[in-house]
């Protein structure tokens, strides 16, 4: 019998109901197998990995699905697959079509380029890479302080967070700016009701309250700094996703920064389109849910270190280091 034979069934169903995602009961399951699962099942995460050492995988891999959220209290286990958009053949027709297909970067390799990523980070003592931890760290602790002095100290880990990692190069409106002029940024960053996207979880990130607070605060972000007196004559001052990314992933961890390598990387692998908005963000966190108990390890073992590393900071690691070694 060919490998995963035994669970056709179950692909054929998934095949068939046509959904991006779908939560299902183990008994659901059993009817559509015709067959109890084995007690592993019902106890192990393990049996529902997205792994082809294990023929159960087959099930929902041969249907282009992924598992996430497996609740062994409740019995249910949530199916989803990738999204990847590409554009229609037809020349006279500009628009796209939406296929699905599984992220294709390996879980042993995204953590390969994680742990790559970290040991940069630790190799100097004042390396511009601890410039994110500094910056987090300023945010995290200080968070409900809400006076003039700590907005100023804020606004200046801020601006040398992102002098780090490139946003005050030539073309850049902040180059003409002091550190102040991220001072009303931080205000809005610190406000009470954006505390739930402080190194918010996967499972909460694809919640649509939360992805909606998300693109609040990014259009807030943008507005500030177009509010400011313009860096050139007559140009307003536009704070690129690039920007306004690298600002939420070094002050409240809740996405990775969406520059070049990040884009290039997601793009690659079928994560997501790569463009900043509510799904791309969604599509990142469904593919680190799809491997979460591989993440989460490495997570809680890197977070010894002197700092609480966010799910989103990991996705960030791993998608820069993949495209940084490509590139060289």
């Amino acid at each position: 019998m060919p490998k995963g034979d035994k669970f056709i069934a179950l692909t054929a169903y998934l095949e068939k109901c046509g959904k991006d995602e779908i939560k299902m009961s183990f008994s659901e399951i059993e009817k559509i197998l015709g067959f109890k699962l084995s007690h592993s099942a019902y106890t192990h995460r393990e049996q529902w990995a997205n792994s082809e050492s294990q023929s159960f995988a087959f099930g929902w891999l041969n249907a282009g699905y992924l598992t996430r959220l497996v609740d062994f209290s409740e019995q249910t286990v949530e199916f989803f697959r990738e999204r990847v958009v590409v554009p229609r053949k037809e020349s006279h027709s500009p628009k796209k079509v939406t296929q699905y297909k599984s992220a294709t970067l390996p879980v042993e390799e995204a953590i390969r380029c994680i742990r790559t990523y970290y040991n940069k980070t630790v190799e100097d003592a004042h390396g511009r890479y601890l410039s994110w931890q500094h910056c987090y760290n300023a945010f995290s602790t200080n968070r409900g302080v809400l006076d003039e002095n700590t907005f100023d100290y804020l606004a200046l880990h801020l601006a040398f967070y992102l002098a780090s990692w490139g946003m005050y190069r030539g073309s850049s409106f902040l180059l003409q700016k002091d550190y102040k002029v991220h001072i009303p940024v931080v205000k809005i960053l610190m406000e009470e009701q954006y505390n739930s996207l402080v190194g918010i979880t996967a499972e909460e990130l694809i919640k649509d309250e939360n992805l909606t607070l998300l693109e609040d605060v990014s259009a807030r972000i943008r507005r500030a700094y177009a509010d400011e007196k313009p860096s050139i004559e007559g140009i307003t001052n536009n704070a690129t996703d690039t920007l306004v990314t690298k600002i939420l992933l070094g002050t409240l961890g809740c996405v990775p920064a969406y520059d070049r390598y990040y884009v290039q990387a997601v793009k690659q692998y079928g994560i997501s389109a790569g463009g900043y908005n509510k799904e791309s963000v969604k599509d990142v966190a469904k593919y680190y849910l799809s491997h979460k108990d591989e993440f989460e390890t490495v997570r809680v073992e890197l977070s010894t270190c002197g700092v609480e590393y966010p799910v989103m900071k990991l996705m960030d690691m791993c998608m820069w280091q993949v495209a940084f070694e490509a590139d060289n």
